[in-house]
């Protein structure tokens, strides 16, 4: 009995395969097809066996008794539903393999073998190719050389292949009715004919193609075809599988990584080393070759860290950082290939090809709302970060919680260190610098001076113009002294018009500081009229080497300024330089 021309055994040739919780669903052509559903791929042997089990009840009894004969690599396969058993005894096999490029190699050879072809192989996406990936058969070099393009703009390049790609469909190719030059030599070399590629696609995504081909002079036969419509679900649901398993070991390792690499943020003492941590979690666990860190405060942005490769490059490359975020601030989420840097011109991009970067990423970090920082990092490879979008995610989230309770802290530690209507440092401040003065004088013999300095008549002052009128007076004491006083000075208010300087690195005999300390007074003095100010002077280590000491020795000096009139510096040794 001979099979009707349009059918294979019963079924319509183009039956629609579905998989649904590891079963196939045949339905006819007039029967709508059922929707998308969640689709499992945990046991390929009950897949099988329900394959064959319904693929055998669709075939006539006639047709499933009566041997067939199909030539191919000179073998006699006996049954059609002998098919599906050796299908099946081929997947079981596969289960022993662990990796799953083994397990896609050993099909194709069991599929070549059993269908007689000359060449079944898998090609899965990369980028905008098609890339072999397992080929099995007689002529595996030859598909081991092709690569198909999926771009629209190469159509020659494509090959059957990259149509059934493109089009989701399957595309037959007759190099006797279809001439290419492309594909010529290597078809004569291997005597190859005609071809057939199938789509690998699960829940409407496409992984890539499954293609057979055969010696010249024959054709693809309706056996191959639904022998390669079966298993083209089949191997999408392995290398869907394969790719979820692999995502999420990637993101467990990648989170289990970062959660221990994060839990060194929380104890950081300074912005600086804050991002030096981000820098090292950024190349040792994410594995980005090169980026940097900015961090922005209320009005300016302060501080530039820059590792990997673009270690060093901080002097060259700060102002052209700065002036490009400040024309095009990071907006939202993360951002690839920031500031379009491939159609940029100047140094910046000169150096970023020169280090061979090929990918990038630019987010930004936020402190109660508002703009904190950006950071970019940059990699070698293309495309690098696509699939680590979730774990810079959550590191920018966790930096910038660390960097809210860094400043956080440090507002709470600069409150407790500064008097909050003058702005300068309050008696804690002050002995706190003091003892690293200090600690600095005894190992290096570094003297320094402690002033204590009060304003004369400012009671009366503060009674006869009002409080608010002395607390503008104090503030604009403490903004005269700031202003006078080396950076590594300090100026501090103790209370009330009492006033105090360190004077680092200088003593009572230091050529030229009576004259400096008794101008700096004496235009104090003039600059606010009807006040006069009195000072004492105690020098470390002659007079101490604690606070408690020093501010004995100058308040001793104050108080005899203060007992022979007032408006002079007491020194030690008795000396008192009027103002």
């Amino acid at each position: 009995m001979d099979p009707p021309p349009r059918f294979l055994c019963g079924l319509r040739q183009r039956e629609c395969l579905d998989v649904r919780g590891g079963s196939v669903l045949s339905h006819w052509r007039r029967r709508t097809p059922p929707p998308e559903s969640t689709r499992t791929a945990d046991d390929l042997r009950s897949f099988v066996t329900d394959a064959h089990a319904e693929m055998a009840s669709k075939l006539p009894p006639l047709w499933v008794n009566k041997t067939m004969e199909i030539r191919g690599l000179g073998t006699r396969e006996p049954r059609r539903g002998d098919d599906m058993e050796k299908l099946a005894r081929a997947l079981q096999g596969m289960i022993g393999f662990g990796a799953s490029r083994v397990r896609l190699q050993y099909m194709v050879d069991q599929v070549a073998a059993l269908l007689g072809a000359a060449l079944v192989g898998i090609w899965l996406e990369d980028k905008t190719d098609l890339v072999p990936v397992a080929v099995g058969g007689r002529a595996a070099d030859y598909g081991r050389e092709l690569v198909f393009s999926t771009r629209d703009d190469v159509p020659h390049g494509q090959g059957p292949s990259g149509r059934a790609y493109r089009e989701r469909r399957p595309v037959l190719f007759d190099p006797r009715r279809v001439s290419s030059r492309l594909w010529r030599p290597g078809r004569e070399r291997y005597v190859l004919g005609p071809s057939l590629a199938v789509p690998l696609v699960f829940e409407h995504q496409v992984f890539g193609v499954i293609g057979l081909y055969v010696t010249r002079g024959k054709s693809i036969s309706p056996r191959m075809r639904i022998m390669m419509e079966i298993l083209a679900p089949i191997v999408s649901m392995m290398i869907k599988d394969q790719r979820d398993r692999t995502l999420l070991e990637e993101r467990s390792k990648g989170l289990s990584t970062l959660i221990s690499a994060i839990q060194v943020l929380g104890r950081v003492q300074s912005e600086d080393e804050l991002m030096t941590e981000f820098g090292d979690i950024a190349i040792q666990v994410l594995g980005a070759n090169g980026g940097y860190i900015l961090l922005h405060d209320e009005e300016n942005w302060t501080s530039l860290k820059m590792f990997g490769l673009l270690t060093g490059y901080e002097t060259e490359l700060g102002p052209i950082l700065m002036r490009l975020i400040r024309l095009n601030p990071p907006r939202g989420d993360l951002v690839s290939d920031p500031f379009d840097f491939r159609r940029r011109t100047g140094r910046y991009r000169d150096i970023l090809e020169q280090l061979q970067f090929r990918s990038g990423i630019s987010g930004q970090l936020e402190v109660e709302g508002r703009l904190a920082g950006v950071f970019t990092l940059w990699s070698y490879e293309p495309d690098f970060f696509n699939n680590k979008q979730y774990v810079l995610r959550a590191l920018a989230e966790e930096v910038s919680t660390a960097l809210e309770l860094l400043r956080v802290r440090n507002r709470l530690i600069a409150g407790a260190r500064t008097d909050p209507l003058t702005g300068l440092a309050n008696r804690t401040g002050l002995q706190e610098k003091l003892d690293e003065l200090a600690a600095e004088g005894r190992r290096y013999s570094w003297p320094f001076l402690f002033v204590l300095l009060d304003l004369d008549h400012f009671k009366h002052f503060n009674d006869t113009q009002g409080h608010p009128e002395g607390d503008r007076l104090l503030r604009e004491v403490a903004a005269h002294l700031r202003r006078a006083t080396r950076p590594f000075d300090l100026a501090s208010r103790l209370g009330g018009d009492e006033f105090a300087l360190l004077l680092a690195r200088c003593g009572p005999e230091t050529p030229g500081i009576q004259q400096r300390l008794g101008a700096l007074l004496g235009e104090l003095s003039q600059t606010f009229e009807g006040l006069g100010v009195s000072a004492g002077v105690s020098a470390f280590p002659e007079d101490g080497e604690e606070f408690r000491e020093l501010y004995r020795a100058a308040d001793q000096r104050l108080y005899e300024v203060k007992r022979r009139g007032r408006g002079q510096i007491g020194w030690p040794g008795e000396v008192f330089q009027p103002l």
